[in-house]
């Protein structure tokens, strides 16, 4: 859910506040978002991930960087020199486990062994070594690179999860923060409807319409609505303060939300068609793919089948293979003293008897993916119920403010004419007060269900991991 709105801040001293262009400027649920996206700590921090992954690659391509070596190791002693041994060369690791290697040999003194006797002018080396055994098909390193490569990709996938996890979160508190305020809007109106009549009824004893008890009940209805109010002020208040957690603005500053800032009230606000039927069974089906936990489970079961491929070459034995052309150079003349006679060559061969190890280790990385594939498929499950829930709390919490709306509507009518009835001196101030606190919680109850109502209309793309696009 990427929206690019753009948004007038104003800078203040510090901290920096957040405030509209005008008084009483809404903020909107896209402007949160572009806020959260844009300069969140978190979303900052998922956009570190890609790094990380590319960092990984190149990390375990080292493993294949050629390597220069050299290495020098000499022994004088009773004014002899009883060994001089210098070599230095250049190996190339190759992806299909075959190592090619040039070098040259300088080696001389009075007591030097047969073996590492060469020409006076040195000798020069080249060849392979190749495995041809266990490593053929895949080695440590080829393994190494495999999973940062693997790595790299889920990192999409995983900064997909994290922030759909924190869009989740920071629209639920919007709407928590919605709420609040149309709450306190409609116990801030009762009061001023409550203190109204509280000044009509005791102008109405001072002429002597009215008996002092009304004047005293209209005054309780008072206090009652202020400590209301007051109670949904207090809850607005701290919501506001959790809301402001999500906003922040360049060099991680945090913003504040001040008065000029407010919600949309519930004459503002229109409410979003329902997911269909239809809509949901198709996202129900994409959901194994589509959904980043689930994505990361295939890339950790491929990682994990990495390892197991390696497992496997543990069971063949070693046969290493080496091959080294030699040449003695002759005047200035690199290859001019080369013979195919000339060669040194060898080969390793190693293989455990009884393999426990091997496949124990096997086994073990194994049972390590059927477990892997158990979580996945009990995610899976717990995703697709997650996302039904969601469907069918949308659903019914639209008839709920169908209902709940035509339930405001219809109180309102009998407030207008328990008043009218009272005016004229057909109704008492107790019947009048309890209509209207009859409407003041099929209100408050409206708000709770539109709140509501958005935030299944949220949880449904929450579910299905499509919140951040």
């Amino acid at each position: 859910m990427r929206r690019g709105i753009i948004y007038i801040l104003l800078l203040q001293v510090l901290p920096l506040v957040l405030v509209g262009q005008q008084e009483g400027e809404v903020l909107t649920e896209d402007q949160l978002i572009w806020f959260v996206e844009k300069y969140h700590p978190v979303a900052r921090q998922g956009k570190l991930l890609n790094n990380r992954g590319e960092s990984s690659v190149r990390s375990a391509k080292g493993g294949f960087d050629p390597v220069l070596h050299g290495n020098i190791n000499q022994k004088y002693f009773d004014d002899k020199n009883y060994f001089s041994l210098m070599n230095g060369g250049l190996k190339i690791p190759t992806w299909y486990g075959v190592e090619l290697k040039a070098g040259y040999d300088q080696n001389q003194g009075v007591y030097l062994n047969p073996e590492n006797s060469v020409p006076s002018n040195g000798l020069w080396y080249g060849g392979v070594s190749v495995t041809l055994g266990q490593g053929l098909f895949i080695d440590q390193r080829r393994a190494t690179l495999k999973k940062a490569e693997i790595y790299a990709a889920s990192t999409q996938s995983e900064q997909r999860s994290l922030m759909n996890n924190l869009y989740f979160d920071a629209i639920k508190q919007y709407w928590a923060w919605v709420q609040s305020w149309n709450q306190y809007q409609v116990y801030e109106e009762s009061v001023q409807l409550a203190l109204t009549r509280f000044e009509g009824v005791k102008q109405s004893f001072f002429l002597g319409d009215r008996p002092s008890i009304d004047t005293l009940e209209a005054f309780i209805q008072v206090q009652n609505r202020q400590l209301s109010r007051n109670q949904a002020k207090l809850v607005y208040q701290n919501t506001t303060l959790k809301l402001s957690n999500y906003l922040w603005y360049e060099n991680n500053t945090p913003l504040e939300i001040t008065d000029s800032l407010r919600p949309p009230s519930t004459t503002e606000m229109q409410l979003p068609e329902a997911v269909s039927s239809s809509t949901l069974q198709d996202v129900l089906a994409k959901l194994p793919e589509s959904h980043p936990e689930m994505q990361l489970y295939d890339y950790k079961l491929d990682a994990m089948d990495v390892d197991r491929r390696l497992k496997v070459e543990g069971l063949k034995p070693k046969v290493n293979l080496h091959y080294n052309a030699l040449n003695e150079p002759v005047g200035d003349s690199f290859i001019g003293g080369y013979r195919p006679e000339d060669y040194k060559w060898g080969m390793e061969v190693s293989f455990p008897i009884f393999l426990r190890k091997q496949r124990g280790n096997l086994q073990l990385t194994k049972l390590e993916i059927q477990e892997v594939e158990l979580n996945q498929q009990q995610s899976l499950l717990a995703l697709q119920n997650n996302l039904k829930s969601f469907y069918n709390l949308q659903l019914n919490l639209q008839d709920q403010v169908e209902i709940s709306s035509s339930a405001v509507a219809n109180y309102n009518q009998l407030l207008a004419g328990e008043r009218q009835k009272f005016d004229s001196g057909e109704s008492s101030l107790f019947l009048v007060n309890s209509r209207e606190i009859n409407l003041i919680k099929a209100q408050i109850e409206l708000v709770k269900l539109i709140a509501k109502y958005n935030v299944a209309r949220i949880g449904l793309l929450w579910s299905a991991g499509n919140l951040y696009e």
